[in-house]
């Protein structure tokens, strides 16, 4: 800063434009020696600051972001000399007393009316005057001190310019720098070409500072001597006034402080990287005093217990740990005093009130004479290890009492631990388990499947346990099924690191699953639906031969009412007997036959074997049942009927007619009524031989083979009394067919039709042909022909149209082309006859 003439340069800082405006306007009119530059915060001020020289700083205190004291300080920090007025609204005694502790020259509150701005004058231009007068006695001190120096080094005077240009260099420089005082005075070796250039735009910036404060500038910079040397110089100078071009004249003093520049640097160096690395250590590093004050502490201190360094800095040690560990702590602090070093487990209780267990670590430390300086220390925060040795214990207490076996494995698969249960388990003591292979007490073929299942567990990062079955093989030969639950343990870096297991035995389930499975599968392979009702009569259970019965599934079934199936008539007569059973404890099942009924209403006979399902408290839990169709038994009941009333019915005429035949040819002694009863004998001999086919051959066949249709019925024909009757083969196929039951059918045909083609007074002989079809083959005549309200009822067993016919021979014809899976029509033959026309399931 200029410390002549009277002009007064005034930096302003107020975040208000308006008053801001009204400040400058009224210091500048009215006072013609004080110049204002104003800026709206005091960000903008320090930038100002930096830019320009100013003999006074006048500053607001409400101000955004950093007030009027925050602003105060930083410009002390770099403008220690500077006058500073702090010219606010905002007036208090605190606020006052901050200012002048923060180092303010003047505090002024601002008030009502244009007389302030006076008042505000008259107090620049007195800290202004006062601060120049101090220059002026600085100046004196300096040329004495200039005078008198005998330090080493050299005396100079240089204008303040870039290359800093000499006007006087004492005798000193020649042993400085190796360059004589002439040839630096003469411009000959220029001052500014000696600094090395990494250091310029430090010093300029520097010096360039100082003196825009007006204060005298220390500096420290290396130069390269004439000799090439790189050395240390510090240098002390200031401003002393101007040359007629108005340019500074500085005057100082340069020493060359290389040694000592070196030894800073190291020491500096050395203080800078131990301060860093106490600071970066995550635990709390500290120092006490012999008296147990906090001396210094690293950063970690402040953030664990959430105190302020400030605060830090009047708290004891005893003030940051818990009370209950104070005795305990002193008894350590002490120890560590007299023995060098001491440990202490104690807890720490931050600002908040939040508890810590941490453990410290101290050493007894002395200063540079060897006395007594404090204690220094690591606290380590041992919280969460103490809990985990509190759930380590817990855990081990838990696996201990458990009463499920369990083991550790280490990475090789060796046993590393196992509880107590697991020795009762194995039988041995667990030393003799410990360090032994998983093989000795159990299949190497388990080990090989555990092993496999923990290497998927480790590749397979969406499970972390899985259960396989495995046996145990104890000390006395018993062998266990158990269940095996196993998961990998990894280490801190996520390495495997061994496998834990707990086994829970299931040999008795097992074998209750086996005996279940087994009763499951004699279910399945009965082949007969077998269910099991609750109390409410709700299925719980259906097998899966159901669905064949009803159509519906078993999962379709369970929970719905047995009235899904079987009409209420039926239920009621169930439940009837069900009370039976119930009353009467010698009954152990009942059978009944009823109907069941399928989803399209369709009804099959049934009959149901029920059973009371066992209950442990004795009180009704339901029944279960088999259901055995009977639809066969049924139709072959309804078929013995049929055949008992057409027994009775055909055979009783003609054994009336035999009786009464040979009872008038005994009574009358005429032997021609035998002849009748002959005839009437034949007659029952062809009805039971053809009653036997029918009961014989019922709808099944035997072995089928291909068969040359055309072929076959030329062997039937042949065995055939057929007279006068002809033949015709219309095209040929094969067929697949029980050969002995087709030429039953063809037989019987041609038998009815030799028999029954012509009207008893045609003398013409009846033709018949077989042929095929696209999709099967038939049998036709010219004969007579069949009504066609009669056609229907051609198949019925015993239908017949004439005396002699036994009516049984298109029954067993229907009967065989069911059992081979055909089906057999009557229609018109082209001759006017009748046609047999048999559809078959292969291509013809």
């Amino acid at each position: 800063m200029s410390g002549h003439g009277e002009e007064i340069s005034v930096l302003h800082v107020d975040d208000d434009p308006d008053l801001g405006d009204l400040v400058a306007v009224h210091l500048e009119q009215t006072h013609g020696d004080i110049s204002v530059c104003t800026e709206r915060s005091a960000a903008d001020g320090l930038a100002r600051l930096s830019e320009q020289t100013f003999d006074c700083v006048v500053s607001d205190h409400d101000m955004p972001g950093m007030d009027g004291l925050e602003f105060l300080k930083v410009v002390r920090e770099e403008y220690e000399e500077l006058p500073f007025i702090l010219f606010t609204g905002k007036g208090n005694e605190e606020i006052a007393s901050d200012a002048i502790s923060a180092g303010v020259t003047e505090y002024l509150q601002k008030g009502v009316g244009t007389d302030q701005y006076a008042v505000l004058a008259n107090r620049i231009e007195r800290a202004v005057g006062e601060r120049r007068a101090k220059s002026a006695l600085e100046e004196s001190e300096r040329m004495l001190s200039t005078l008198i120096s005998n330090l080493p080094g050299m005396v100079y005077r240089a204008r303040n310019e870039p290359e800093w240009p000499m006007q006087f260099v004492s005798d000193g420089a020649a042993e400085l720098i190796g360059y004589s005082s002439a040839a630096i005075e003469s411009g000959e070796v220029s001052w500014g070409t000696l600094i090395k250039e990494s250091e310029t735009e430090r010093l300029w910036e520097t010096v360039q500072t100082c003196i825009a404060a007006d204060e005298p500038f220390e500096v420290s910079y290396q130069i390269e001597t004439a000799d090439g040397e790189t050395r240390w110089m510090w240098e002390r100078g200031r401003v002393v006034g101007t040359d007629d071009d108005g340019v500074e004249i500085l005057e100082g003093f340069i020493t060359d402080v290389t040694t000592r520049e070196e030894r800073e640097r190291e020491l500096a160096n050395q203080r800078a990287f131990t301060e860093k690395l106490i600071d970066s250590v995550d635990d709390m590093f500290y120092v006490v005093g012999p008296d147990g004050s906090l001396v210094r502490w690293n950063d970690t201190v402040q953030s664990v217990t959430g105190y302020t360094n400030e605060e830090l800095a009047s708290m004891g040690i005893e003030a940051l740990i818990a009370d209950s560990d104070h005795d305990k702590l002193w008894r350590i602090f002490e120890e560590t005093l007299e023995t060098g070093y001491g440990t202490i487990e104690a807890g720490v209780e931050t600002a908040d009130g939040e508890r810590l267990q941490y453990e410290f670590k101290g050493s007894l430390i002395e200063d540079e004479r060897g006395d007594m300086f404090g204690i220094a220390g690591i606290g380590r925060d041992i919280t969460e290890r103490k809990r985990r040795e509190r759930e380590l214990k817990e855990y081990r207490t838990l696996v201990e009492n458990v009463g499920d076996p369990m083991y550790v494995l280490d990475r090789t698969g060796t046993i590393e631990m196992v509880n107590e249960a697991m020795a009762v388990h194995l039988g041995y003591d667990r030393s003799e388990i410990i360090d032994s292979e998983p093989s000795r007490f159990m299949p190497e073929g388990d080990v090989e499947r555990g092993t496999a299942l923990i290497r998927d567990l480790i590749d397979d990062d969406n499970r972390t346990w899985a259960a396989y079955e495995m046996r145990t093989i104890a000390a006395d030969g018993t062998v266990r099924i158990n269940e095996d639950r196993v998961a990998p343990l990894f280490d801190e870096d996520g390495n495997f690191d061994g496998t834990v297991g707990v086994m829970r035995e299931t040999t008795e389930r097992k074998q209750r699953e086996r005996e279940l499975e087994r009763y499951e599968t004699i279910i399945e392979a009965v082949g007969d639906p077998v269910y099991t009702l609750d109390d409410e009569g709700v299925f719980t259970y259906v097998n899966e031969a159901i669905e064949r019965l009803t159509g519906l599934e078993p999962d379709e079934l369970v929970g719905e009412h047995i009235s899904t199936i079987m009409a209420g008539e039926d239920i009621n007569r169930g439940s009837d007997l069900i009370r039976t059973m119930l009353s009467d404890p010698t009954r152990q099942n009942v059978t009944f036959e009823t109907d069941i009924v399928d989803q399209n209403g369709e009804h099959t006979p049934i009959e149901i074997h029920i059973a009371l399902l066992p209950a442990a408290d004795e009180e009704f839990n339901g029944t279960a049942g088999v259901i055995r169709d009977i639809s066969d038994r049924k139709e072959r009941e309804q078929q013995l009927a049929e055949f008992a009333s057409v027994v009775s019915h055909d055979l009783r005429n003609p054994l009336n007619v035999v009786k009464g035949r040979i009872s008038v040819a005994r009574t009358s002694g005429d032997v021609s009524h035998l002849e009748a009863a002959e005839s009437a004998a034949d007659r029952m001999d062809e009805l039971i031989n053809d009653l036997l086919t029918l009961a014989r051959q019922g709808d099944t066949v035997g072995e089928t083979t291909m068969i040359d249709l055309v072929s076959l019925a030329s062997q039937a024909w042949i065995d055939v009394e057929t007279g006068e009757a002809t033949l015709e083969k219309d095209g040929t196929t094969t067929v697949e067919a029980d050969a002995a039951r087709l030429r039953t059918v063809f037989e019987n045909l041609f038998r009815n039709s030799v028999e029954h083609g012509r009207c008893a007074d045609s003398a013409a002989p009846v033709t018949v042909s077989v042929g095929t079809t696209d999709s099967g083959f038939y049998v036709a005549d010219d004969g007579v022909g069949i009504p066609p309200e009669e056609r229907d009822d051609v198949f019925e067993r015993g239908y017949t149209t004439r005396n002699t016919g036994t009516g049984f021979g298109l029954a067993i014809v229907a009967e065989i082309a069911q059992a081979h899976g055909w089906s057999v029509s009557v229609t018109e033959s082209e001759g006017g006859g009748t046609r047999f026309e048999f559809t078959t399931s292969s291509e013809c």
